[in-house]
């Protein structure tokens, strides 16, 4: 009866190994690349991916006349990436022709906003429909240095996050060297042109060996996101500016900050925050929110 039940275990695909590669063929089945989507969701997808790095671009304190041009075939940013960069002598007459053709009109709700700095006080006053639609990433920070003891009191906070059973197999670093903190930017994707200003990075992993061998492959990264969502609430809680970083790498990145970070093996890597001091104000990307789908069953 065993082996007949190893055998019915293979042929539908329900050993961990077999689980994780369906998975990965699943991923690659319906996951997209820029230019070659073919379905509605994924040119959705790719859209709001290349038209966001325009927004980050647009908010840069050190804006880059004629960045993203391979990216600018998308929405209502390109009317205000057009602007920004008339304002800097710089103009693409072929470039303005084809924005100017696509059908529709511009809806104000791409680009970027101002956001002033906020006051402990005045976070505290905030019911938390508000708070949470007030926190916002940014990338450009005060010239003071973020108070160590301060990110401690918000990892603090963060510490109630659920997880699966209780286990709360998520590891949290605050990077302050400036070694390690050139090393991780270095190797991290999505912090150019912003990175120079980041004071401390805090850094979340999940222990696997908080997890069962069975059923668990994504547990880690399920506990180990939903904790990173309560650091960056606990943070905005306590003042701190922040802009989360994906840790999405490649294998020779993330090799190379393993070894200089010194993170075992078996920690995998969830999400690098990138933290400093309010500025008195400064701009930021616009990100509109989609309309709920809420799907009842």
């Amino acid at each position: 009866m065993i082996f007949i039940e190893k055998i019915y275990n293979v042929i539908n695909g329900n050993t961990p190994l077999l689980y994780s590669i369906n998975n990965y063929l699943k991923h690659l089945k319906y996951s997209f690349e820029d230019t070659k989507c073919n379905s509605v969701e994924q040119y959705r997808a790719s859209i709001i991916r290349l038209y966001h790095t325009i927004e980050k671009g647009l908010s840069y304190s050190d804006y880059r006349p004629g960045f993203g041009k391979d990216n600018i075939d998308t929405l209502d940013c390109l009317y205000k990436y057009i602007k920004k960069n008339l304002e800097f002598g710089v103009s693409d007459a072929i470039l303005e022709s084809r924005i100017k053709s696509i059908p529709g009109n511009p809806n104000g709700l791409g680009g970027t906003i101002e956001i002033a700095s906020i006051t402990q006080e005045e976070l505290k006053t905030l019911n938390y429909e508000n708070f949470i639609k007030s926190r916002h990433s940014i990338r450009h920070f005060g010239s003071e240095a973020v108070d160590v003891e301060l990110l401690r009191e918000a990892i603090q906070i963060a510490q109630y996050t659920p997880s699966a059973c209780n286990r709360q197999g998520w590891v949290i670093r605050i990077v302050e060297s400036k070694d390690a903190i050139d090393t991780i930017l270095e190797n991290q994707n999505g912090n150019r042109g912003f990175g120079h200003e980041i004071d401390k990075l805090v850094m979340i992993t999940c222990d696997v060996r908080a997890f069962q061998k069975n059923r668990e492959l994504f547990q880690p990264y399920i506990d180990g996101g939903m904790y990173a969502q309560s650091v960056l609430n606990a943070l905005y809680y306590k003042g701190i500016g922040a802009i989360p970083l994906s840790a999405s790498l490649a294998g020779s990145q993330e090799k190379k900050i393993r070894k200089k970070v010194g993170i075992n093996k078996s920690e995998v890597f969830i999400l690098f925050i990138g933290v400093g001091t309010y500025p008195d104000s400064c701009k930021t990307t616009r990100s509109e929110r989609m309309p709920v789908d809420i799907r009842l069953v």
